[in-house]
């Protein structure tokens, strides 16, 4: 049975009449009082607790406080304060906190009531609290996301104080009261499978995630034509919702709103949802879409090149279940996919319409910046949560903010976080990443179905340059270093990593030139060696020759800006 259906049956075999006499008057339960709040500042993680130094004096209340911002996962925050209560009683506490949160009341642990899960931000638990005054402190670990600092304090028995009614409480109320192990009810024989029931509940409730939706009025307002576009003059007959007759009706028995709406789109009869999607993701394959205005569907856009492919794939996708990768394991599988990018001068097909040849385009921002984490083997690879500030030159947010601005300033995180993919890069509207803009990313400022690619010389030297593309270089150095033994075993790992291929005859052979190079200028000067091998803020602890280092760090930023590494050909 489901906890539901385990906490129904045990509240209906329970006599309300009897309830209430067992609880009887509560008006002190309820009652405490809290004092001598302090918190200290953000501090490492895997710090003991502090001492009594380390603490500042908080302005909180009875019920908690709300102060300043939470840290991040390789961070914790200290929080104390005294509780006097007039009798022995249960309070819930939750405070802000990773799964490495801790509560301690008196200086004995106390058990979270959850799950700890490395996404969520708050800590939940029961408090028992003796008569008298004790000591909590709690350990704030840090998450994933940035998020208020804060610790809440509330007794499960207020909501009776409201009601008096013990059915007139919602189910999950009267199990929370049931289960109470200071509370009148204690004494029940159902309190024991009660307090394991309210259990069960609260670790499945961690892990809920809410979210706002849009709810439809049980009955809709009536809607007429305006005239002329006046709100205050509607005129004519009421109308209902419907489609456009001409993409066919909603399906049998679909409801007239948002559900029915849902389910005509991706009703199989549907002619254009289908094959607009997979026509993106045709062109996020192979460059170009079938349709080569993805932007109109319409009768000023062009026909598709393959009209039947485009039907057969459409249906494919919507048989597949819209299982998108089915569809691009399907694309990258394909003899289209596979075959040499390289010009067949016996075809005069300039614009690859017939798809003749190989895709052959400049990758996006993302997929260059990620690709280069990934082959250095330094990318975060932590799901979720807030956006990341990786390098950037300073000022730039600055010269387009307002004064009164929260994000005049921008703070390159100093921890692994800026090594998250570019999904969860911090995007400043007025002020995209500089790598991100370089590269044609779009502004988000509108819908964008088709990315420009350009060609500039900023790109180069942004591929060169930019702090953490040296940073990839130096790592992806390393990789090479420790992972192969001989130099064309390096060079072919290098370009497996970079373009899943080996190196070519003239690849191999000009970057054993370059290395070669790199080495006798570094043995000329060490200290240029030493400068490269400490740029940035990931430490070097490689214990590799800095020397040999060094030069291959060279060779891979060169190979990590050519052809081989930002374009698919």
């Amino acid at each position: 049975m489901s906890i539901k259906a385990d906490r129904d049956q045990l509240l209906g075999h329970l006599d309300a009449v009897e309830i209430q006499k067992e609880i009887g008057e509560i008006d002190q339960r309820g009652d405490w009082e809290t004092d001598e709040w302090k918190i200290t500042g953000n501090i490492p993680a895997e710090s003991p607790i502090p001492t009594e130094e380390a603490f500042e004096n908080l302005k909180g209340n009875k019920n908690g406080f709300k102060k300043g911002t939470m840290s991040y996962r390789d961070e914790a925050a200290w929080v104390s304060f005294k509780i006097s209560s007039p009798v022995r009683q249960t309070l819930w506490l939750t405070f802000s906190g990773g799964p490495d949160s801790v509560a301690y009341l008196d200086g004995n642990p106390i058990a979270p009531f959850r799950n700890a899960l490395a996404d969520q931000r708050f800590v939940s638990l029961p408090l028992v609290m003796n008569e008298g005054d004790q000591i909590v402190l709690l350990k704030m670990a840090g998450t994933e996301v940035s998020v208020q600092k804060e610790v809440k304090l509330q007794s499960p028995w207020n909501q009776w104080k409201d009601e008096q009614d013990w059915l007139s409480l919602a189910p999950g109320a009267r199990l929370q009261l049931l289960a109470d192990v200071t509370g009148p009810l204690a004494g029940l024989n159902s309190w024991g499978a009660a307090e394991s029931l309210a259990r069960k509940a609260a670790m499945a409730e961690s892990n809920f995630t809410t979210t706002l939706v849009a709810k439809d009025l049980p009955e809709p307002r009536v809607t007429k034509v305006l005239h002329r576009g006046e709100y205050s003059e509607p005129t004519g007959d009421a109308l209902s919702p419907g489609v456009l007759s001409v993409m066919g009706d909603l399906p049998e028995g679909a409801p007239r709103n948002r559900l029915g709406l849902a389910k005509w789109l991706t009703s199989r009869d549907h002619p254009v949802v289908a094959r607009v999607l997979i026509n993106q993701v045709w062109q996020r394959v192979f460059g170009v879409g079938l349709v080569r205005t993805p932007e109109d569907f319409g009768l000023q856009g062009q026909q598709p090149t393959h009209p039947e492919l485009l039907d057969w794939l459409a249906i494919e996708f919507q048989e597949s279940g819209w299982d998108l990768k089915h569809m691009i394991r399907l694309m990258m599988t394909s003899r289209s996919y596979k075959q040499d990018s390289a010009w067949r001068s016996e075809l005069n097909d300039p614009e690859n319409r017939l798809f003749a040849r190989g895709p052959s385009y400049r990758l996006d921002a993302e997929v260059i910046r990620d690709m280069g984490l990934w082959a250095a083997n330094i990318m975060d690879p932590h799901m979720g949560g807030e956006g990341v500030k990786p390098y950037q030159p300073g000022g730039m947010w600055q010269a387009l903010a307002h004064p009164a601005s929260n994000t005049k300033l921008y703070e390159a995180d100093r921890s692994l976080r800026a090594y998250r993919r570019s999904l969860y890069v911090y995007w400043k509207r007025t002020s995209p990443h500089p790598m991100m803009t370089l590269f044609d990313a779009p502004s988000r400022e509108t819908s964008c179905v088709r990315r420009s690619r350009t060609n500039t010389s900023l790109q180069s030297l942004g591929l060169f340059n930019e702090s953490q593309r040296i940073e990839m270089a130096r790592f992806l150095a390393e990789r090479l270093l420790k992972e192969r033994f001989r130099d064309r075993e390096r060079i072919d790992y290098l370009f497996t990593l970079i373009a899943s291929r080996p190196a070519s005859s003239n690849e191999l052979s000009a970057c054993l030139e370059l290395v070669d190079t790199m080495r006798k200028r570094y043995q000329a000067e060490p200290k240029d060696a030493d400068s490269l091998l400490s740029f940035g803020q990931l430490e070097n602890t490689s214990q590799l020759p800095k020397i040999e280092h060094a030069a291959w760090t060279q060779l891979t930023a060169t190979v990590l800006a050519s052809d081989a590494s930002i374009l698919l050909y």
